[in-house]
């Protein structure tokens, strides 16, 4: 360019050292995607420039006039790209139309560049055809802007699905199988990375019971419902003091102290410190002990492996005759899927967790989960809680034992009712009863 900042109007065809200065400043800001500035205005550097004019609202003629050059030298502080760290308003502008493009998944704007507002800048240049730096340049925000006025323009690819899927391994799918071991469908005692048959058949029956499409691979309705499902979770272990002990890995807090100190004591717990924090470490400990006192070997502290490892039998503070009054105003309210409120309705487990809750005591959220956790009983008494096999897939509803051969449930069909266990739809699919 001249010396005195004029342009004179640079265009196709023209080379010379402010050529080339033009194409640095392009790439700077992200415009000239060419690996070296060449000092010759072409097609290439035309289309950068009309990029630039049009994500600074000048007419993008492709010619460099004294308007675009003052606009490349003056703005290029003011547009300064944002990448890990960059914090403030704009960044929370970004966000929200990479979230509204469906690359940023995170559930809340936070204003901060960190790597997941990075991993989905990045995803968005991938699609757009833009080197994938992860960094929010001038370029990519104008195609951000561009997507935004037109969701539906070719240039535009939107987000490719994620699936997990047999075969995939790595970050995302050992958090797919934590989240379903916490949700009591993942049994493997350690999480892999390695989406294998057991993964797959663990995605099939969180699918089946929440009514998704039974595939066995982890698309992004299966993963968000997965999410949605833990959200809803309750504590998967309550306090000492009442009648359910359930910790299992990821469980953390003074009860797991008390379990690796008294497994250490017994030389179970080989790891030096008493940390708080159940983990694979402590699984194996527990399955070390529960093989020596003739107990199935889950790995998992229940009840009855809580109270032969401390010596202590959790105290049940059921009131069954408040569980069943509680339990009886509620009759009436609607099966509502993922209910588990008076004022929105119920499904069978929302049901059971809300009125335990009320006793102080607290559920898994699952029905599966709900099973594992409970001691068997021979037959129910009040308070104890029936299960059916519904799917062929075990335990899939369960309801309150109130008495005389019947039990207060949600159904699918029905709401919130009273049943007899010796109905020939329930008989036939009773599986047995459990105390918490």
């Amino acid at each position: 360019m001249p010396d005195d900042g004029k342009a004179a109007e640079w265009k196709v065809g023209m080379s010379s050292p402010q050529v080339k200065e033009l194409q640095q400043l392009l790439k700077e800001k992200g415009f000239f995607t060419y690996p070296t500035a060449t000092g010759y205005f072409g097609p290439i550097t035309e289309q950068a420039v009309k990029a630039f004019q049009a994500s600074v609202r000048l007419p993008a003629t492709g010619i460099v006039d004294d308007a675009t050059y003052a606009k490349l030298k003056g703005s290029l502080a003011a547009n300064a790209a944002m990448k890990i760290g960059s914090r403030g308003n704009e960044v929370k502008v970004l966000q929200q139309n990479l979230k509204l493009l469906g690359y940023f998944k995170y559930p809340e704007i936070t204003g901060y560049f960190g790597v997941i507002t990075q991993d989905a800048v990045k995803r968005f240049q991938q699609a757009n055809g833009l080197s994938a730096t992860g960094v929010a340049d001038a370029r990519t925000l104008q195609l951000i802007q561009n997507a935004m006025r037109h969701p539906s323009a070719t240039s535009v690819k939107p987000p490719q699905a994620n699936v997990l899927k047999i075969g995939s391994r790595g970050a995302e799918v050992s958090k797919l199988q934590q989240n379903l071991k916490q949700l009591g469908y993942f049994t493997y005692p350690k999480i892999t990375g390695y989406y294998g048959t057991v993964t797959a058949t663990a995605v099939r029956q969180f699918q089946k019971e929440y009514q998704l499409p039974v595939t066995g691979a982890a698309d992004g309705a299966t993963i968000a419902k997965i999410n949605e499902a833990l959200k809803k979770q309750a504590p998967s272990y309550p306090p000492a003091s009442q009648g359910t002990i359930y910790l299992t890995i990821g469980s953390a807090g003074d009860q797991v102290k008390q379990v690796q100190a008294k497994l250490k004591q017994l030389g179970y717990f080989t790891y030096p410190e008493i940390t708080g924090y159940y983990g694979a470490i402590t699984a194996d400990a527990v399955k070390r002990f529960q093989n020596s006192a003739g107990l199935k070997a889950t790995g998992v502290v229940d009840a009855e492996t809580y109270e032969r490892l401390t010596g202590q039998a959790p105290q049940r503070k059921l009131d069954v005759i408040e569980l069943v009054a509680d339990a009886s105003e509620l009759l009436g309210k609607p099966y509502v899927w993922g209910g588990q409120t008076p004022e929105v309705g119920f499904d069978c487990s929302g049901l059971i967790v809300y009125l335990f809750k009320k006793q102080g005591i607290s559920l898994p959220r699952t029905v599966a989960t709900i099973w594992n956790v409970g001691t068997p009983v021979s037959s129910p008494s009040v308070g104890d809680i029936v299960f059916f096999n519904t799917s062929q897939s075990g335990p899939s509803h369960a309801g309150i034992y109130i008495g005389n051969r019947q039990f207060i449930h949600s159904g699918s069909s029905t709401g919130v009712t009273i049943s007899s266990l010796d109905n020939s739809y329930w008989k036939a699919r009773y599986l047995g009863a459990k105390r918490y």
